[in-house]
């Protein structure tokens, strides 16, 4: 545990390219390999499934084959009782006249069934009763009765042909037929995983037999029963030709690719499975799991058995008598070498395949990571640009990776924190001019407070002088000069006051435009306006404002007339009014003059600053303005460019039903 806890701290302590990479390197391991592992069930499913199939389609067609030589054998000894007169033979018990049927006896062990024609290993006639007449055979052995065999007796109590496998002891097999007894012999081999079989040696064999009933002419009565067979011990006719037909004699490897085998009971009596030394494996036993499954259990067995000296996929299917007790098997089997091999070559075709999709895969994620941390670094730049204070940092949109969407919004992240800088910078110019302007309005007071006492004792004593002064007095016009500079001075100093001094005026609920509209028209037909095209365009039921009418004429009167100083009587006044922010009244008056220099913009506001000419303004409107729309809690500010105009912003709260602004909580500051 604690070594595990080791790996997981140096695996978090990798940097994020590191960790990328080892995530899609695991990821990557952990998909091949699940993807391995349901292709190994998939291909080994399909492949058991596939052979299976066939096996099964094999083991049927094994049963048509052998089921056919069933046939074959009914057929040859109906012809055999059809194409000759055995009714009289039998009426007349012409034994003699029997012997053409010595002609349907095989005379060595040459196979059968190969060329259409089968020959059969035994061919006997008994009577109604069962007793033996003829045997083809073996001519001598006669008169013993065979209504032991269940065939003949089926078939006498039927009067109907009837075909089937049966047991016949050796004793027997020799009776019908002497020549037989090599053939009939088999010694029985015995292995390790085979069933216990407690003898050396079969000691009877197995036969396809038939038998057919011979009817008199008419058909009524039964004369006797034709009956013959042919013994399958170590006759390999069927199974060979069942190999044939459904293997084509096809080898793997130099092995036989299929195998065809008929037991009697658990003992190969007819094979073409070969052992070590190339014989067939005649007398070899079925497995116990086998045996066990079919000769006891009587059913079909499907699967993967150890044949003789290789692994085949086998079908068993029993075989039985015409009393439907088993005895025997047939059996097919396809090598497994072939589709093993064939199953590990698809696994490693498999395997390659997804190993070099594994190793695409982990290239392509890689490279991916690669971008996603390119992008991160890029990211990372710009950050620290705008964490440097360039707000104006971009990064150029990238449709290829896929990253556009990030990168808008970092765009839009920058663009919103310019903008909520530029507010903020404005909102900081404007505290520290308003600061400014406060603390110059309290000098300003405190000046001309101490300014105006002496100025008034100046004007007093010119004023006692001048009029004892004769009216030819060369002095007389230097003490009227004076007097005039120091009443300029006065009107300079009570300019001060006022810049800084509460109205003493009534606040009264009033309409902004109405205020306007007066002002304007105390100055728009004097001279220095016949030049100046004016346009108002007024908010119709624009809301209440609480003010001072008086003053706030001047702050107007006062707006105008600069308007019109910096248009030089020929230009374009604007005057609009509506609603603004924080449910303010908004007030912009606009000229076409030569505007403000930007440097010169931020104290316009200041007394004494001007750029008129010298000797053409004090410097204090501005200032005096300011200092109204102040204590009206209303903002004024000032847009120019240098020889585009000026525009002058006024925004004033609006009236809430109260009787004095003091009583107003309303601010547009």
């Amino acid at each position: 545990m604690k070594i595990k806890n080791i790996h997981t701290r140096r695996l978090f302590r990798l940097d994020l390219q590191s960790r990328l990479a080892v995530g899609f390197l695991v990821a990557t391991c952990l998909t091949g390999v699940f993807a391995t592992l349901v292709s190994l069930w998939t291909i080994n499913r399909n492949t058991i499934a596939e052979v299976q199939n066939r096996v099964r389609q094999d083991i049927n067609t094994a049963k048509l084959i052998y089921n056919y030589k069933s046939e074959q054998i009914k057929s040859v000894i109906q012809f055999a009782a059809e194409s000759s007169d055995l009714q009289d033979l039998i009426n007349r018990n012409d034994v003699y006249g029997m012997g053409y049927m010595a002609g349907q006896i095989r005379k060595n062990a040459q196979n059968n069934f190969g060329n259409g024609n089968v020959i059969l290993d035994m061919l006997t006639l008994v009577d109604a009763r069962g007793r033996v007449i003829y045997r083809a055979a073996n001519p001598k052995a006669a008169g013993d009765s065979l209504l032991h065999d269940s065939l003949v007796k089926t078939c006498i109590e039927n009067k109907k042909p009837v075909a089937s496998t049966e047991l016949m002891s050796l004793k027997e097999i020799l009776k019908e037929n002497p020549s037989l007894a090599k053939k009939a012999t088999i010694d029985i081999i015995k292995t390790p995983l085979a069933a216990e079989i407690d003898k050396d040696k079969l000691t009877d064999g197995m036969v396809m037999k038939a038998a057919y009933p011979i009817m008199d002419r008419n058909a009524d009565m039964l004369l006797g029963v034709l009956i013959g067979g042919v013994l399958i011990n170590n006759d390999n006719e069927i199974v060979d030709q069942i190999k044939e037909t459904v293997y084509h004699g096809e080898k793997y490897q130099g092995r036989q690719m299929g195998v065809a085998t008929i037991f009697q009971g658990g003992v190969r009596i007819s094979t073409n499975v070969m052992t070590e030394d190339n014989k067939r494996a005649i007398g070899t036993i079925l497995s116990k799991e086998v045996y066990d499954r079919v000769i006891v259990e009587e059913k079909d067995w499907a699967g993967r058995a150890f044949v003789v000296n290789d692994w085949y996929i086998t079908t068993y299917t029993p075989i039985f008598n015409i009393n439907k007790k088993i005895i025997g098997v047939l059996y097919t089997g396809i090598l497994e070498a072939k589709y093993r091999d064939i199953k590990w070559e698809m696994i490693w075709i498999n395997l390659g395949i997804t190993v070099y999709g594994m190793l695409i895969a982990f290239i392509i994620s890689l490279r991916l990571g690669n971008n996603i941390i390119e992008r991160i670094k890029i990211l990372k730049r710009g950050t620290e640009a705008i964490a440097s204070g360039n707000l104006d940092y971009k990064l150029s949109p990238d449709k290829v990776s896929g990253f556009n969407m990030l990168d808008e919004a970092f765009n839009d992240m920058a663009r919103s924190l310019k903008e909520h800088n530029d507010q903020l910078q404005r909102m900081h110019q404007h505290l520290a001019k308003t600061e400014k302007l406060t603390a110059m309005g309290e000098m300003a007071a405190g000046v001309a407070h101490e300014i105006n006492n002496p100025l008034g004792g100046i004007l007093l004593y010119s004023s006692l002088v001048l009029e004892d002064l004769p009216e030819n007095s060369p002095v007389r016009d230097n003490i009227q000069k004076i007097i005039y500079q120091t009443n300029r001075c006065k009107d300079i100093v009570q300019g001060l006051l006022d810049f800084s001094r509460t109205p003493t005026g009534e606040m009264v609920p009033l309409q902004a435009n109405q205020v306007i509209t007066t002002s304007l028209n105390l100055v728009k037909d004097q001279a220095m306006f016949h030049g100046i095209e004016i346009e108002s365009r007024f908010q119709e039921n624009l809301p209440e404002i609480m003010g001072d009418r008086s003053r706030l004429e001047e702050v107007f009167l006062n707006l105008f007339i600069n308007a019109a100083d910096a248009m030089n009587g020929k230009g374009k006044l604007t005057i609009t009014t509506g609603i603004g922010q924080n449910n303010c009244v908004k007030i912009s008056i606009s000229d076409t003059g030569k505007g403000v220099d930007k440097a010169l913009l931020v104290h316009i506001f200041e007394p004494f600053f001007t750029t008129k000419e010298p000797g053409r303004g004090t410097g204090l409107g501005l200032s005096i303005v300011y200092g109204i729309i102040k204590r009206h809690k209303g903002t004024i500010d000032a847009e120019s460019e240098k020889d585009k105009g000026t525009t002058f912003i006024i925004t004033l709260p609006v009236h809430k039903n109260n009787n004095s602004i003091e009583k107003d909580n309303a601010s547009c500051e």
